[in-house]
C-alpha cells in the first residue's frame, strides 16, 4: 500500500504541468525597458537620489529554469546590476544593501547607510522557486484597509526589495460588483444595505457577512479605483504578478428578488452574526447564471487594467453551504475554473487551502481530493497557508497533483506579540523543496495583518534564495540586529529573544489575545512556550545598551517592544496572583489589584513613548479618507470596532486586539479596572461576585462606549529611561512564578489538522484546543 502511495505521489509530480505557471511568460507583460527604468525609479527613492552609482540592465533571457535571477558587480565605484526581471533588479539591490552595506528597509522602520566607497561584490543569485507569494485575503482589512497610493506605492517597493512576484493586486473589487449589481437589477438601497464598511470587506466578500459598518460611500470606489489604477499599473511595470479576485459563488440576498428561477443555497451563520448582518446567498453552480455573473464581474474587475492570469476566489472560506456535498464543492470548482478559463484562455486559480484547515470534518480528503482533481492539473494553484505549523501538504499527498505554495501565516489579526517558530521556518521548506515528490513551486507569507514580528518575516523571504537553511540562528539574528539598527550591542538580547518567543514549535493556537486585552474574566488560563528568565535577560541587553551609535529607529522600536512584551509577560504573572488572592483577605486581593493596574499603566506609558505602538495613525488614516463629516465618522466607527468588539455584538471580540497605548487607557484598563472594582466590592460585601453581571457592566460602560468616545493625545517620554525604569521597577519582584508551559507538542507519526474555531468568552482556554486526527476518507 505505501508502495502504492509513493509511485502514485511520485507520478503526480512528473505530470505536473507548469506551462500556465511560467514566470517567464507572466513577469514580462511590460517591456524589459520599462522594467528596468521602474526599478531604477525605486532604486532612486531610497537612496533619495543622493548617489548614482547603481545601473540597471533587466533581460528575460537571465532567466534560469523558469526562475528570477540577479547578478551583481561592482566596476569603478558603480554598483551594476543584470535581472531577469524589474523585481528580481530591485530584490538585487536589497541583497546588496543587506549583505554588503549591513541595511535594511522594513516595514515601520528603515536604515540605508551607503559607505563612500562602495563595497565590491561579484556574485550571481538564482531564486530557488518559480514564485514569492505574499497576502491573505484579511490582510487587506486588518492592515491595508485605510491606506492611500503613496503607502501603497512604498508597500510595492518592499515588495520588490523581497523579489516578491506574486501579489494580491489592491483592486477596487466593490466598484466593480455596483457596476455589475445596477445591470442585473438592483437598487441602490438594496447595494448599501449589501455592502459591509471598509473595516469588514475581506468578510463581505467571502460571503461571511454583509452590511456590518456600512454602507459604502461613491467617494470609497473613486478612491479604491484611483488606487487600483496607480499600484497595478507599478505592480506591471515591475514584473510582479497582481492577482485578480474572481467570482466565488456569494451574491446578496436581493438576487432571490431579481432571479426569482434560479437556485440558490442558504448559507450558514458565521461567528455567531445574526440574520439582520450574517449571510448572502451561493448561486448553484450548475446555474448558468453562475457563469454569467463571473464573467460580468471578470470584465469589471479587469477593466482598463489588463490581466496577469492569475485569479482567486475562496467559495468555502469558514462557511458550510446548505446542502453540503462532495457534488456541491466539485460542481462549483468546475464552475469557478471553466467561468475563468473561458474569460481568460491562459487562466490559473489561486485558493487558499484554509477551508479544509478550519473544519476539516467537513472535508474528508476524498472530498478534498475530489475538489482539487477537478481543476485541471496546474490550473490551480494552492496557498498552504499556514506551513510553519499546520502544513498540509503531507495530508493531502501534495495536493493531488496540484502545486502549491509553502506559506507562513504565523499571525491572526494582526495582533501584536513576539512570537514565531524560526526553527521550523529554517528546515521544512528547504526540506518539503528538495522531494522527488514536491509539488511546491514557491514560498509565500501569508499574515492576516503586518507591522509585528519583522524579523521572522526576514528570515522566510531569505529561504528564497538560500540553498540550505541558516547554519547557525544566533549568528544570523545577531546580523539582522546590526543591519536593523547600526550596531552590534544587542546581539546576546537577541540570542535570549531566539530561544524564548522565537523559539514557538508547538500547535498550540496562538492568536495576540493576552490576559491584558481579554474582555475581563477570573477563568483565563495564561499560558508560555518559553522561561520567564530568557525573556527578562533579553530586556536586560536592551535596557542597558550603552552604544549612541544604537539610537537608531530601529533600536527604538526594537527596545519598547521588548520592553512590551516583558510587560505582558509579568502583567500575566501578576493575573496568575489575582486568581488565587480573590479567595484571601481584603487587603491581599486590593493590593495585587493595584500591582496588576500598575502594570497595564506602565504599559500604556512605553508604548505612548513610539508612533508604531499608538492608534494615531489607524484613526487619522481612517478619517482622512473622507473630508465629509458623516463619512469620516463611519470610517472611524469602522476602525475602532475592528480592534475591539469586531462587530454589533461583540461577535468576534479582541480578536483583533491591538496593543497601542490610547487602547490601554481609554479599553484595557478601563474594563479591567471595572471588573476587579466590582469583585472587590463583592468581597467587601461578603457578597458572592456576579461575573457574568460584571461583564455585562463592562460591556456597557466600556466597550460600547469607546465607538464615541474622545481619544487624547498621551504623552510620552524618552524610551530609554523609560524602558531602564520599568526594567528596574518590574524584573526583580519575587512572588511571581514562571506561566505553565502548556505546548502542545507535534507528533511526527499522526497527519493532524486543527479547526480554527475561536471560542470568545470567560471560560476560553487556549491550552486544550481540539485537534482532529484525520484517517478517514469516505465523504458524508
Amino acid at each position: 500500500m505505501k508502495l502504492l502511495l509513493y509511485l502514485s505521489l511520485i507520478t503526480s509530480a512528473l505530470c505536473l504541468n507548469l506551462d500556465y505557471l511560467d514566470p517567464l511568460k507572466l513577469q514580462t507583460i511590460s517591456s524589459p525597458e520599462v522594467q528596468r527604468q521602474a526599478a531604477l525609479d525605486v532604486i532612486n527613492s531610497l537612496l533619495r537620489n543622493q548617489y548614482s552609482f547603481v545601473a540597471v540592465d533587466v533581460n528575460p533571457i537571465l532567466f534560469n529554469d523558469h526562475k528570477d535571477v540577479f547578478s551583481l558587480r561592482t566596476d569603478n565605484g558603480k554598483l551594476n546590476i543584470r535581472a531577469s526581471s524589474g523585481v528580481a533588479a530591485v530584490w538585487g539591490f536589497n541583497y546588496y544593501l543587506k549583505k554588503y552595506c549591513k541595511s535594511q528597509v522594513a516595514w515601520q522602520v528603515s536604515r540605508v547607510v551607503i559607505p563612500s566607497t562602495i563595497p565590491e561584490a561579484d556574485e550571481t543569485v538564482i531564486a530557488n522557486d518559480r514564485f514569492r507569494y505574499y497576502q491573505n485575503v484579511c490582510t487587506a482589512s486588518y492592515s491595508f484597509v485605510w491606506w492611500d497610493t503613496e503607502d501603497w506605492k512604498r508597500h510595492v517597493t518592499w515588495m520588490a526589495l523581497n523579489g516578491i512576484n506574486m501579489a494580491l493586486a489592491p483592486v477596487a473589487q466593490e466598484a466593480a460588483w455596483t457596476r455589475v449589481y445596477k445591470q442585473l437589477g438592483m437598487t441602490d438601497d438594496e447595494i448599501k444595505e449589501h455592502f459591509t464598511g471598509p473595516g469588514f470587506l475581506a468578510w463581505l466578500r467571502m460571503g461571511n457577512v454583509h452590511g456590518w459598518g456600512g454602507p459604502l460611500p461613491q467617494s470609497w470606489h473613486d478612491r479604491q479605483k484611483q488606487i487600483q489604477e496607480v499600484v497595478t499599473d507599478l505592480m506591471f511595470k515591475l514584473g510582479m504578478i497582481p492577482v485578480f479576485p474572481a467570482f466565488n459563488g456569494h451574491v446578496p440576498k436581493a438576487f432571490e428578488k431579481i432571479f426569482p428561477n434560479t437556485t440558490f443555497h442558504p448559507v450558514e451563520t458565521w461567528n455567531k452574526f445574526d440574520e439582520d448582518y450574517c449571510c448572502n446567498l451561493f448561486v448553484d453552480p450548475r446555474e448558468p447564471d453562475f457563469k454569467m455573473i463571473s464573467k460580468m464581474f471578470m470584465r469589471e474587475i479587469t477593466a482598463g487594467l489588463g490581466s496577469s492570469h492569475i485569479y482567486t476566489a475562496d467559495p468555502f472560506n469558514e462557511i458550510k453551504i446548505q446542502p453540503w456535498s462532495t457534488s456541491l464543492v466539485v460542481e462549483t470548482a468546475k464552475a469557478i475554473f471553466s467561468s475563468i478559463s473561458e474569460y481568460d484562455k491562459d487562466a490559473v486559480w489561486l485558493v487558499q487551502n484554509w477551508m479544509f484547515v478550519h473544519n476539516p470534518l467537513l472535508w474528508p480528503l476524498k472530498r478534498v481530493n475530489s475538489f482539487l482533481t477537478s481543476v485541471p492539473n496546474g490550473r490551480m494553484l494552492v496557498l498552504d497557508l499556514q506551513s510553519e505549523q499546520w502544513p498540509q501538504y503531507d495530508l493531502y499527498q501534495m495536493y493531488y497533483g496540484q502545486p502549491f505554495i509553502w506559506s507562513m501565516l504565523h499571525n491572526f489579526g494582526g495582533t501584536l506579540g513576539m512570537f514565531g517558530n524560526t526553527k521550523t521556518i529554517n528546515k521544512d521548506v528547504y526540506e518539503v523543496r528538495k522531494r522527488e515528490n514536491s509539488t511546491m513551486v514557491g514560498i509565500g507569507l501569508t499574515p492576516e495583518g503586518i507591522n509585528q514580528n519583522y524579523v521572522i518575516y526576514d528570515l522566510m523571504l531569505e529561504s528564497a534564495w538560500r540553498k540550505g537553511p541558516v547554519p547557525d540562528l544566533e549568528e544570523w539574528v545577531s546580523d539582522y540586529a546590526e543591519r536593523r539598527y547600526g550596531c552590534n550591542a544587542t546581539s546576546i538580547g537577541w540570542k535570549y529573544l531566539l530561544r524564548s518567543v522565537y523559539n514557538f514549535t508547538g500547535l498550540n493556537r496562538v492568536r495576540g489575545k493576552y490576559v491584558m486585552t481579554r474582555r475581563p474574566s477570573f477563568n483565563i488560563r495564561p499560558w508560555a512556550w518559553y522561561k520567564g528568565h530568557d525573556l527578562f535577560e533579553a530586556l536586560k541587553n536592551f535596557v542597558y545598551v550603552q552604544n549612541p551609535a544604537c539610537s537608531t529607529s530601529g533600536f527604538l522600536h526594537d527596545l519598547v517592544d521588548v520592553t512590551r512584551q516583558a510587560l505582558q509577560y509579568k502583567i500575566e504573572q501578576i493575573y496568575m496572583n489575582l486568581q488565587n488572592d480573590r479567595y484571601s483577605n481584603y487587603m491581599v486581593f486590593n493590593y495585587t489589584i493595584s500591582s496588576f493596574i500598575d502594570a497595564m499603566t506602565d504599559m500604556q506609558n512605553i508604548l505612548a513613548t513610539s508612533s508604531d505602538f499608538k492608534i494615531t495613525s489607524w484613526l487619522s488614516s481612517a478619517r482622512a479618507v473622507s473630508n465629509l463629516p458623516l463619512e469620516s465618522s463611519l470610517y472611524d466607527f469602522n476602525a475602532r470596532n475592528q480592534i475591539t468588539l469586531w462587530g454589533p455584538n461583540g461577535e468576534i471580540s479582541d480578536y483583533a486586539c491591538k496593543q497601542w497605548a490610547e487602547l490601554f487607557k481609554y479599553y484595557y484598563i478601563p474594563r479591567w479596572s471595572t471588573f476587579l472594582s466590582m469583585a472587590l466590592d463583592a468581597k467587601t460585601r461578603n457578597e458572592p461576585f456576579d461575573e457574568k453581571g460584571a461583564q455585562r457592566v463592562v460591556r456597557s460602560s466600556v466597550e460600547e462606549k469607546f465607538a464615541s468616545i474622545n481619544i487624547d493625545y498621551i504623552p510620552s517620554d524618552n524610551p530609554q529611561q523609560l524602558a531602564l525604569n520599568l526594567y528596574q521597577k518590574w524584573f526583580s519582584v519575587s512572588g511571581h512564578v514562571d506561566l505553565p508551559m502548556r505546548i502542545i507538542k507535534q507528533d511526527p507519526k499522526k497527519k493532524t489538522t486543527l479547526p480554527d474555531t475561536d471560542t470568545d468568552g470567560e471560560d476560553y482556554n487556549e491550552n486544550t484546543p481540539t485537534v482532529i486526527f484525520l484517517h478517514s476518507t469516505t465523504p458524508n
